[in-house]
């Protein structure tokens, strides 16, 4: 049976100052694994050579590991730099999929609709994230190949545009979820410390349905404090997500 989880989830917001950046700050100097970045690299190809062009978003971080879909009507389109979704059938696919094994992090802006928001997976059910879990907006699902860990928030995360960073530490028994930089859920109970396996964005029969995915930055590690606060400020300075 999955694990259920009291989490405690603080000063939820949709803005954060973001004062601080250094203007030589680059993400590509943190070597990621992946790097869907914001208004760049957004493109479309004949990836199946069938005649058809269909949407890319080219990886940022040099690994070459660039984002499609070659079915048209599942695709989604690129409006204002950022992925739309028209429904929650839409997704991108990555050319190589990402084992993230013993610490991960993964920094992601979506729209939070709370409904079953399936924002990152593999290429089956076997992994994914979800916010929202069952229609509940109070629920988050994490399955690490197979292993299902169900949280049960005390306050619901922001509806609407948000930063998220999810990590795992070294042991695989801390498992932390950030909004915008403030700390949602620290829980240091039996999150699974099996492989989280990427392949998609968003992911599932529940992926995100009419809403925009504007960054995603994955390190199959841990990152530091100091790289993650460059990391986030620059991610929500280049988004918009402002302070109030």
């Amino acid at each position: 049976m999955a694990n259920r989880r009291r989490i405690i989830m603080l000063g939820l917001g949709n803005s954060l100052v973001t004062s601080g950046v250094s203007s030589e700050f680059n993400i590509i100097s943190t070597s990621p694994d992946l790097w869907l970045q914001f208004n760049t690299g957004q493109t479309t190809v004949d990836s199946d050579s069938d005649g058809d062009s269909d949407i890319q978003w080219a990886d940022s971080s040099g690994n070459g590991n660039d984002a499609t879909n070659a079915t048209d009507a599942k695709q989604g389109s690129f409006s204002d730099g950022a992925w739309s979704s028209a429904d929650n059938s839409d997704h991108l696919v990555l050319d190589s999929t990402i084992t993230l094994a013993d610490a991960y992090t993964i920094f992601i802006v979506f729209t939070v609709e709370n409904t079953s928001d399936t924002f990152i997976g593999g290429t089956d059910t076997s992994d994914f994230m979800r916010f929202g879990q069952a229609n509940n907006a109070a629920t988050m699902r994490a399955r690490h190949s197979g292993a299902t860990n169900n949280f049960t928030f005390d306050t619901n995360p922001s509806v609407g545009k948000g930063m998220f960073k999810i990590s795992r530490n070294d042991d695989g028994d801390e498992f932390t979820v950030t909004q915008n930089s403030t700390t949602l859920c620290i829980d240091a109970g039996t999150v699974s410390t099996n492989d989280f396996i990427v392949g998609k964005v968003p992911a599932g029969a529940s992926a995100l349905a009419d809403d925009y995915l504007w960054e995603v930055v994955i390190y199959n590690r841990a990152v530091t404090a100091d790289e993650s606060a460059l990391i986030e400020a620059d991610i929500l300075t280049r988004t918009s997500l402002t302070a109030d």
